[in-house]
């Protein structure tokens, strides 16, 4: 009943990590080790029975030798595990978080608070059956800049994270603030230290929905539709073949079976993988954003602060259709583009309603507000439901013009889209497979403006647009649209960095001041003319006059 306590920690607020630590990370190595001396020891004796020679190495003293060189040599990595674990410290300071590594070869890396992207638990299978858990902090950049912080006992891996989401966010700081005790370990009234199911609980994946979606995702029916092509041809073959040769058709027969056997492993690991890491996924709402949990053989416990996505993406396979089943990603900076294809779902399947819940949470703010389409009935849900099932231009959405149909849209001409809000870029694509995808303004970080030769003749051009960990991609617009929608983007991002970059985001001062500066900034005339330029006109996104300063078209062969 009592909240987690934090690890004891020296008197300048150095941790060092579980003294198991090592033995859990090298537990394979330790394995693979003790198999091979096992087996060639085995070996050895069982040959010298049979034949009836004595056992090299003069008999039962060969024992003894060889269990004086195991015993060496597990003393030697006991002593290289020791000073390993002796020279792992970390330390939550005011402003960054320093971990320190190695012995022989030392290394001392930092990480800043105003940094972060994300604070994520993991339990690996063997450390879950000690009660270990480890602390992963990814920054904006994702990848090997990743710090670990493994392993530490699972109240206090969840104490330290606490720590780190809370000064992250701004809510804990300042010169009373000490590493080695956190303001706000766990919640108040837990049965226990797990933090990480702290919150209201919005929804779970069942067992049987994840594998359905699983089965019917398009790689598994593809794999398995192609197999029984395969076989089903090879034994119409066969049938064919006239008896003299019927030895070798059989042959023929067994090998081509056994050539589709590695598409079918590979499948059967893909759809494991997917299976494992969305076991039991759980999605919860809390102070914090979205908390996940998920997994069979290694739980993670994931944070998604609202503050630091990126964009949504809302997904719907065409086997999916029947069931009302979706998919949410969300881009994430920390995660990079190195990401396992599982730490950025948010909902790996679910109904339309699950959807709008989690959205609530990553995307609470779609830029409706004082929109004129907002006045004639248009709601956030109907946006994303326009935004996924829709087409046309209804809701506001401009598509591919029927030019360019017949060149690079057959289907899809009147789905693949655009629109915009004060603070989102929404785009949809897909006719079999339908995909949303809603991209913040204010965290845009590039944009591009291409035009191939094909669609210079017919007047078309494509927009890209880069967030940290994602892309969209709106093709073959009407050259006039892309060109607008390029510069307000570009113009549009620039104003909502300044007024809203909070890397604390949470933080009470920093929110007012924000507003604070919002206010000042569009009162000024300099304001209200960026703010116009911008396309943000009483909280909606207007169209605007291509002017001088809008850069050209870029041909596919200037890029």
């Amino acid at each position: 009943m009592s909240a987690a306590a934090p690890p004891p920690a020296d008197d300048a607020g150095w941790v060092r990590v579980h003294p198991a630590s090592p033995w859990v990370r090298g537990w394979t190595f330790l394995l693979l080790i003790l198999f091979f001396a096992g087996r060639n020891a085995v070996e050895d004796f069982a040959a010298g029975r049979l034949s009836g020679e004595d056992v090299p190495g003069g008999g039962d003293g060969s024992l003894l030798v060889a269990g004086g060189i195991l015993l060496g040599v597990t003393l030697l990595i006991s002593l290289v595990f020791f000073f390993s674990w002796w020279f792992t410290r970390f330390r939550c300071g005011e402003d960054r978080i320093e971990l320190r590594q190695g012995w022989l070869f030392r290394s001392r890396r930092q990480m800043r608070y105003d940094r972060i992207q994300a604070v994520d638990l993991q339990h690996p299978l063997v450390a879950r059956l000690l009660g270990l858990a480890t602390v992963k902090v990814e920054a904006a950049d994702g990848g090997e800049s990743a710090l670990e912080l493994s392993f530490l006992r699972r109240a206090e891996a969840e104490a330290v994270r606490r720590e780190i989401l809370d000064r992250a966010s701004g809510v804990l700081g300042g010169a009373g603030a000490d590493a080695s005790a956190p303001e706000r370990a766990a919640e108040p009234g837990l049965p226990d230290a797990d933090a990480a199911d702290a919150g209201e609980l919005m929804l779970q994946v069942p067992a049987g929905r994840l594998l359905g979606s699983v089965l019917l995702s398009g790689g598994v029916l593809g794999v398995l539709a192609g197999s029984l092509i395969w076989l089903a041809g090879l034994a119409v073959v066969v049938a064919l073949l006239p008896e003299a040769v019927l030895d070798e058709g059989e042959t023929l027969t067994g090998v081509g079976a056994a050539a589709v056997l590695p598409a079918l492993f590979s499948v059967a690991g893909v759809a494991w993988s997917r299976l494992n890491a969305g076991w039991g996924f759980q999605v919860r709402r809390s102070t914090d954003g979205l908390r996940l949990r998920h997994g069979l053989t290694e739980t993670t416990h994931q944070t998604v602060p609202p503050g630091r996505v990126q964009g949504v993406t809302v997904s719907q396979s065409l086997f999916w259709r029947p069931f009302g089943w979706y998919r949410v990603n969300v881009a994430v900076a920390g995660y990079g583009q190195e990401s396992d294809g599982a730490r950025d779902v948010a909902l790996p399947v679910g109904p339309w309603e699950d959807v709008l819940r989690v959205l609530t949470v990553v995307a609470p703010d779609p830029g409706l507000d004082g929109d004129p389409r907002a006045a004639h009935g248009l709601t956030p849900a109907g946006l994303m439901h326009l935004g996924v099932h829709g087409t046309g231009t209804e809701g506001g959405f401009q598509h591919v013009p029927r030019r360019g149909r017949w060149w690079f849209n057959w289907f899809a001409w009147r789905r693949t889209g655009f629109t915009t809000t004060r603070s989102l870029l929404v785009v949809r694509s897909g006719w079999l497979n339908r995909r949303l995808q809603t991209l913040q303004h204010e965290r845009m970080q590039a944009a591009e403006l291409a035009q191939g030769p094909v669609q210079r003749r017919l007047g078309l051009a494509t927009v890209r647009v880069w967030v940290a960990g994602a892309k969209a991609v709106v093709r073959d617009l009407d050259e006039d649209v892309a060109v607008d929608l390029y510069a307000r983007e570009a113009r549009h991002a620039a104003v909502s960095r300044r007024l809203a970059d909070r890397d604390q985001w949470m933080r009470p001062e920093e929110l007012a001041r924000f507003e604070q500066r919002t206010r000042e900034v569009a009162a000024t005339e300099v304001g209200r003319r960026e703010l116009a330029r911008a396309g943000v006109v009483g909280g909606a996104v207007v169209g605007e006059e291509r002017g001088a300063d809008v850069p050209a078209v870029r041909s596919e062969e200037e890029r």
